[in-house]
């Protein structure tokens, strides 16, 4: 190994108030992915540099609580020096248990996701394959940007690990979650009329919004899948425009095709728009970043809201709050 672990620090924040957003306020951290293991919420994400200039993040960062008020910080759980095959670009991560273990997706250099595993939820994990689970190098249908890795384990044990930029791709994993179950497939889109949304470049004299950018409806980054009612939700962002931000797909598979639905909040002030959405004590919630506490894109922080679901199972969209959420009810 060309690399040595890295040492986990574990420190644990009072000083803060937590009802209100972003509710880590210590240091910048982006992309969320909300987990519940043993009874108690884990929240995993990418860690904005304080001097950063640009997406060039060095670790992942990990907290928890158990009321939604009071937060954990883990400290830098694995890092690009954790691991031999990459050396830039940590990006949005996920994590899954199965098999009394703890598996952490991550993405890296644009074109690779690794995959680690740790014994607690807090890590610390380490590089369980050495190389890539996914290689967009070694295979072009990966598409331009295999990143955002996010896993669904279904009802019947079957995972799946959602992922891609512009190009949105699903691929069954192995029970033991560090190999592949089959090839790579692609993730379609639909409108209500059963048309296909593709993103598109707009052209240099189109003004930067959605409309022209293929509409509301096309796959950007960020995916997220949960189950709710026996019904798949497929959430992603729908690009970088003005009007861009977190939306989602139904479908009765979780292959897809996923047909569109509407948004699930209305655009933050970050250029990106990445999150996930978790139920916690009865309650559902959407997480995700912002950069109205530095004003910079590139040193966002996290935010989650409470998430609601009106009588047919549409998500009412979320209006970010300043507030965030105070307590559990």
């Amino acid at each position: 190994m060309k690399k040595v672990f890295s040492l986990l620090v574990t420190v644990v924040i009072t000083s803060i108030s937590y009802s209100q957003n972003p509710f880590i306020k210590h240091k910048y951290t982006a992309d969320p992915s909300a987990r519940v293991f043993n009874g108690r919420l884990y929240v995993y994400t990418s860690h904005d540099r304080d001097d950063a200039t640009y997406f060039d993040m060095l670790d992942w960062a990990c907290f928890s609580t158990d009321n939604m008020k009071d937060w954990k910080d883990h400290g830098a759980i694995f890092s690009l020096k954790d691991i031999s095959w990459a050396e830039k670009w940590a990006w949005a991560p996920d994590a899954v248990k199965r098999n009394n273990k703890y598996y952490l997706y991550y993405p890296v250099e644009r074109k690779k996701i690794g995959v680690a595993v740790a014994n607690k939820p807090e890590g610390p994990f380490k590089d369980i394959i050495g190389k890539p689970l996914v290689d967009g190098i070694a295979e072009p249908f990966a598409g331009a940007e295999p990143i955002d890795p996010a896993i669904l384990i279904d009802d019947d044990g079957q995972a799946y690990m959602y992922f891609g930029c512009r190009e949105a791709r699903v691929v069954k994993l192995k029970e033991n979650m560090v190999e592949l179950d089959g090839s790579l497939q692609e993730v379609i889109i639909l409108d209500k009329q059963g048309k296909r949304l593709l993103w598109k470049e707009k052209s240099e004299k189109e003004p930067n919004l959605q409309i022209n950018h293929g509409g509301d409806g096309v796959y950007g980054e960020g995916p997220w899948m949960f189950k709710r009612n026996g019904l798949y939700y497929y959430v992603y962002s729908n690009g970088w425009s003005k009007d861009a931000t977190m939306i989602y797909a139904t479908s009765q598979n979780p292959m897809g095709p996923f047909v569109y639905q509407g948004k699930v909040m209305k655009p933050v002030s970050s250029g990106t728009s990445h999150g996930s959405i978790v139920t916690y004590k009865n309650q559902w919630y959407v997480f995700y970043h912002t950069q109205d506490l530095s004003g910079n894109g590139f040193k966002r922080s996290i935010c989650v809201d409470k998430l609601f679901f009106n009588k047919n199972g549409d998500i009412i969209p979320v209006a970010p709050t300043k507030e965030g959420v105070k307590k559990v009810d």
